[in-house]
């Protein structure tokens, strides 16, 4: 396990793992691009669901699925929504971001492809104001920085205001 999945699952004393593993091959076809091994980590220890009721994590699945990497991205392929991303392609688009989470005060969460490695790409934060942040760091690492006390993803961190829990989406 990563050291931030590790911190994690300690942080919030989650200790239940997925019962089936899932077929991420399926899932990256859906999104047309590989899904970093740290994402698929997480959703493998934790599944989809909210990080101290504030940042909730999607999973695997196709459209139909709630809070799936596929549903939400979906949900991104509107006129209103490519205003929204500017000044970044829309999903599916070279370079476009892709949805993996947001907070329940309406940020999203993205991967920002580009590098050949899929670890290796920065996590996107549009901010309920419609403000870009942009974080070097992988889903696990920055999930973990927003729920620990005196977190570094300001102005997403809560971990001084909540403490650290994790609580899976309900099917």
């Amino acid at each position: 396990m990563t050291p931030a999945v590790a911190e994690l699952a300690a942080l919030t004393r989650w200790t239940r793992r997925r019962a089936t593993a899932t077929d991420w091959l399926p899932v990256e076809r859906r999104l047309g691009l590989p899904v970093p091994a740290s994402f698929k980590e997480l959703a493998e220890t934790f599944g989809p669901g909210e990080f101290s009721r504030y940042l909730l994590v999607h999973g695997p699945g196709d459209e139909r699925t709630p809070h799936s990497l596929a549903r939400a991205r979906a949900a991104w392929f509107s006129p209103a929504a490519a205003d929204l991303l500017h000044p970044y392609p829309p999903p599916g688009e070279p370079g476009g971001p892709v949805p993996w989470g947001g907070t329940c005060h309406g940020d999203t969460f993205f991967w920002l492809p580009g590098a050949a490695r899929p670890d290796t790409w920065p996590v996107l934060a549009l901010s309920e104001t419609a403000d870009w942040h942009r974080f070097d760091l992988t889903v696990p690492e920055f999930v973990l920085e927003a729920i620990r006390p005196d977190g570094t993803v300001a102005p997403f961190a809560v971990g001084d205001l909540v403490p650290p829990s994790f609580l899976p989406a309900a099917p």
